[in-house]
C-alpha cells in the first residue's frame, strides 16, 4: 500500500516549525525478556512472536499511533494492553526517544505475557493479576528517533545551513520563487531529509547559529512535498489449527499445523489470541426472560435468531433484541478454553482447542470484548450443526444433551482448575442440545473493553467433545455482535 506524507516546514525569523499533521512510520522490535519483531493479528492486536510478519506504526507530533491499516493504536483501560482498534481514536503519549527507544507516558518499560496461542505475546504498559508468565520488555523503533509527544520532531534539511537553535529543523530561508527539487524520503523524526532548496535569483546565506540575525528581507516560506512508498504485508490471525481426522474427535494439539482460509464472518475481535483477561469484570445486564411452554430456542445454524422447532431447553431464550446465531456478521471468538475436572480438582489443564462437557469436565470460555463494541448487542450463543456438515472440524456426543450455561465473576486463567474455578455470576439455566441447532444463551449490552468467561458444565447425561471452529459449518460457543 502507499502511504502519502506531506511535510510542511515554516522558517519565520528564528524559529522552524513542523505541522501538527506530520507523520513518521517505523517498525517495532522487542529486547529483554521477550526478543523479536512485533506482528499484528487482524483484529489490531500487537503481539511477539506468533509467527506473524512485522507490523508498521505511523506516529504523528501528538505522539499518537496508528498502523498500516489506519486503525487507531490505544492502551487498555482494563489491562493496559497496546493494540490498534478498528474506528478508535489513537492515544497520545507515545514517544521515541533518540536512541529509538519506544516510551509510553515517559515510561520505556512494556510487559510481554502469554496468550496461550501458537507462542505468541500480548504487549502491556504495565502488568496486571489477569495476565500470566510475563517478561519485561523495552520496544525499539527502527526509525522516527526523537519523534515524542507533542513535540512534532521531523526534521528537514536545507543546503549548508546551520540549526535553529530550539528547533529541530534546520533553518532555511529560500526567496518566494524557490524552486523545490524531488526528496528521495519522508523523514523520519530527527532525521534529515537531502537535496538542495535553490533559488531562481539569488543564493540564499545560510542562517548561523542560534541567535543570530536574520537577512533584512522578510522571511519566506517554503513547503516540501514528499510521497514515501512502504509496502505492507498483512500476517493472518487465522488460528492455527491442527485437522482432525474425518472421524475422530481432535485434542488440543497436532502434528501438522495448517493455516485456514477466512471466514466468511466478519469476527471482530479476531480469531484468537488467547489470554489477555481484563482485571475488570463485565457487568451481562438483562439475560432475557426464560421460556413459555410453546417456545424454543433451537434454531438452524445458518438463520437469523427466529424460533423453529427442535429440542426446547428450558433456559434463556432467544428475545427479539438478540443477534444472529450464525457468523454472517460480527462476531467474536474465544480467546481461551480451559477445561476442568472434578475428577483431578488441583490440576490446570492450561489452554485447549477443544470444548468438552462430561461427567466430572466442563470447560470455561474467555472472550476479549473490544472497545468498538461498545453501545452494541452482544449475543452468546452455542452452534452446533450435523456432523456431516462440518469441513474441518469433528465432535462426539452422547447422552441427554442438557448442558448448563453461566457467566461468571472473573476470568479463568491457564492456572484454573476446578478446585478454584470463578464464582457463578449469572446462570443462564439448563438447554437440552442436539445436533443441527443452534441457541442463543443470552443477550446483553457489549461489555465493550473487557473479558468476560463463560461455563459449560454437564445438567445431565451429557458426554460432548466437540473442536470449536469457524469453518463450515460453525461449531461451540461465541459472541455475535450486532
Amino acid at each position: 500500500m502507499k502511504n502519502f506524507a506531506t511535510v510542511a516546514a515554516f522558517a519565520a525569523g528564528a524559529n522552524a516549525l513542523v505541522g501538527r499533521g506530520n507523520t513518521c512510520c517505523f517498525h517495532i522490535t522487542a529486547s529483554g525478556g521477550a526478543s523479536g519483531s512485533v506482528g499484528q493479528l487482524d483484529d489490531g492486536q500487537n503481539r511477539i512472536y506468533g509467527d506473524l510478519s512485522e507490523a508498521q506504526f505511523c506516529i504523528d507530533s501528538n505522539g499518537a499511533i496508528t498502523d498500516a491499516n489506519g486503525r487507531g493504536c490505544i492502551v487498555t483501560d482494563a489491562t493496559t494492553q497496546f493494540q490498534c482498534d478498528e474506528g478508535a481514536t489513537p492515544m497520545p503519549g507515545f514517544s521515541i526517544s533518540s536512541e529509538g527507544q519506544l516510551s509510553y507516558q515517559g515510561d520505556q518499560d512494556f510487559v510481554a505475557c502469554e496468550t496461550g496461542l501458537n507462542g505468541g505475546l500480548n504487549i502491556y504498559t504495565t502488568e496486571s493479576d489477569d495476565v500470566t508468565q510475563c517478561q519485561d520488555v523495552s520496544l525499539m523503533a527502527d526509525s522516527c528517533s526523537g519523534s515524542s509527544s507533542g513535540s512534532g520532531s521531523s526534521s528537514a534539511a536545507g543546503p549548508s545551513s546551520t540549526p535553529v537553535a530550539g528547533s529541530s529543523i534546520p533553518g532555511f530561508v529560500p526567496s518566494s520563487s524557490a524552486s523545490v527539487p524531488s526528496v528521495p524520503s519522508v523523514p523520519g523524526g530527527g532525521s534529515s531529509i537531502p537535496g538542495s532548496v535553490p533559488s531562481s535569483s539569488a543564493s540564499v546565506p545560510s542562517v548561523p547559529g542560534g541567535g543570530s540575525s536574520m537577512p533584512p528581507s522578510p522571511p519566506q516560506q517554503v513547503t516540501v512535498q514528499t510521497t514515501m512508498t512502504s509496502t505492507y504485508c498483512p500476517e493472518s490471525s487465522v488460528p492455527i489449527i491442527p485437522v482432525p481426522g474425518p472421524s475422530s474427535v481432535p485434542g488440543p494439539a497436532g502434528s501438522e499445523i495448517p493455516s485456514y482460509p477466512q471466514p466468511t464472518g466478519i469476527p471482530s475481535s479476531g480469531i484468537p489470541s488467547s489470554g489477555t483477561p481484563s482485571s475488570g469484570t463485565p457487568a451481562l445486564p438483562g439475560a432475557s426472560s426464560p421460556p413459555t411452554s410453546s417456545q424454543s430456542s433451537a434454531v438452524p445454524p445458518s438463520q437469523p435468531s427466529e424460533t423453529a422447532t427442535g429440542s426446547q431447553p428450558s433456559g434463556t431464550q432467544s428475545a427479539s433484541g438478540s443477534c444472529p446465531t450464525d457468523l454472517s456478521g460480527e462476531y467474536e471468538f474465544p480467546h481461551l478454553i480451559i477445561p476442568v475436572d472434578s475428577s483431578s480438582p488441583d490440576t490446570a489443564a492450561g489452554t485447549s482447542y477443544n470444548g468438552t462437557v462430561s461427567s466430572t469436565v466442563s470447560s470455561i470460555f474467555n472472550f476479549d470484548i473490544p472497545s468498538s463494541d461498545a453501545g452494541k448487542t452482544c449475543s452468546l450463543v452455542f452452534l452446533f450443526p450435523h456432523k456431516e456438515d462440518l469441513e474441518t472440524s469433528s465432535y462426539s456426543f452422547s447422552g441427554d444433551g442438557k448442558i448448563d450455561f453461566a457467566s461468571l465473576e472473573s476470568v479463568a486463567t491457564q492456572s484454573t482448575s476446578y478446585s478454584n474455578v470463578p464464582a457463578v455470576k449469572e446462570d443462564y439455566g439448563q438447554f437440552t442440545v442436539s445436533p443441527g441447532n443452534s441457541y442463543v444463551i443470552s443477550s446483553f449490552s457489549c461489555p465493550a473493553g473487557q473479558a468476560v468467561s463463560y461455563e459449560m458444565k454437564n445438567a445431565g447425561s451429557t458426554d460432548l467433545n466437540f473442536f470449536e471452529d469457524y469453518n463450515p459449518s460453525p461449531l461451540g460457543l461465541y459472541i455475535t455482535v450486532c
